[in-house]
């Protein structure tokens, strides 16, 4: 089961890497999927160093998710700010088009889900370490199973977006 779950946490930087592909003729979808990958970079980087904290890895995990909604509601400002500051059109571009998608109020959900999965886990962990409690359930029986569920939900919300990023994007256009 172990190697399923490294399977399924790596997938998700295969989905994004292949939704930069899919749409990287659509500028927004490229910002999109772009910091979405530096984020997705930071957590892979991270991870050797987190697991080994036990008891608080479960915290950084929803700081961690907490930071994967940043690129959502803040990636306009972000460009607007890099068109500022480098003077590139795309990032102007970015700015003008940029627009809230289902898909993305979809990512905010799940990533706000799974915070809250990884704060009731570091509660849990926290009792069961003080003897609070004598065994940790959702930790051992639930999380890991209800985080993997989440990300293969986040790969389809991924590819969801990378696939409608042009009719978005004409759909722009056209209402402009």
């Amino acid at each position: 089961m172990y190697e399923l779950y490294s399977l399924v946490d790596h997938a998700l930087f295969i989905f994004i890497i292949l939704g930069l592909i899919v749409s990287w003729k659509v500028a927004t979808a490229r910002w999109f999927f772009i910091s979405y990958l530096v984020v997705i970079l930071i957590n892979m980087t991270m991870f050797s160093i987190t697991f080994e904290w036990k008891t608080h890895y479960y915290i950084f995990q929803a700081f961690l998710n907490i930071v994967f909604i940043l690129p959502v509601v803040y990636r306009r400002d972000l460009a607007l700010f890099l068109h500022k500051k480098i003077g590139a059109n795309f990032y102007q571009q970015v700015h003008e088009k940029q627009s809230l998608s289902s898909q993305e109020c979809m990512i905010l959900i799940i990533f706000f889900g799974a915070a809250v999965v990884n704060l009731v886990t570091w509660f849990e962990v926290l009792a069961y370490k003080y003897y609070w409690i004598d065994n940790a359930y959702f930790k051992l029986y639930f999380r890991n199973n209800i985080i993997m569920v989440i990300q293969l939900l986040l790969c389809a919300c991924f590819l969801a977006y990378a696939l409608q990023a042009e009719s978005r994007e004409l759909n722009y256009e056209n209402t402009e």
